[in-house]
């Protein structure tokens, strides 16, 4: 009987994987051959130094007043939002153009809002989720406008419906006494 222990196991596996390693080993004279025939020269740029860098300048340069806007926005100075999208919209082109006016008309919604709810504190959250905040209390906003134009609609198709009853019952008077 033959007894299977780890060192009849472990020492052929090591001269197996010493072998396969040998065989695969590349051949380095004719790998510096290759690569003195073939010099590589790469045209990478040297790094710039980012302690020179002016990057509030560079960040201000792609900052538009629209931008600014959506920043004032979310701060909720919306006096200010509305002033930049304003400055925005002379920038001419059809696209600030329509910018502004969706800007405008947001802070316009806002503005009112905040005016009716009493609300105006900021959240302290990230400007892109405050900009999101706004946007929820506008839809929420425009949902209880809804809810009261609805209610006016029903009240105003009642007293219709009474303003038509009435005035069959007086078509039908005025009838009436013209028969007699």
């Amino acid at each position: 009987m033959h007894h299977f222990t780890a060192k009849n196991v472990f020492v052929p596996l090591a001269i197996a994987a010493l072998l396969s390693a040998c065989a695969g080993a590349p051949d380095q004279e004719h790998d510096s051959a290759l690569v003195s025939e073939s010099k590589v020269t790469l045209n990478i740029p040297e790094p710039q130094s980012l302690s020179n860098c002016d990057c509030e300048a560079l960040v201000d340069v792609n900052e538009n007043y629209f931008d600014r806007g959506v920043r004032a926005l979310a701060a909720r100075d919306y006096d200010q939002a509305s002033d930049y999208f304003q400055r925005h919209r002379k920038e001419g082109s059809e696209e600030a153009q329509r910018e502004a006016d969706v800007g405008i008309a947001f802070v316009t919604l806002m503005s009112e809002a905040v005016s009716s709810s009493g609300t105006s504190d900021s959240s302290g959250v990230d400007e892109r989720a405050e900009v999101m905040i706004l946007a929820l209390a506008a839809v929420q906003t425009l949902e209880g406008r809804i809810q009261a134009l609805d209610a006016l609609n029903k009240g105003l198709s009642k007293d219709l419906e009474k303003r038509e009853e009435a005035l069959k019952r007086l078509r039908d008077l005025t009838l009436g006494q013209s028969e007699s």
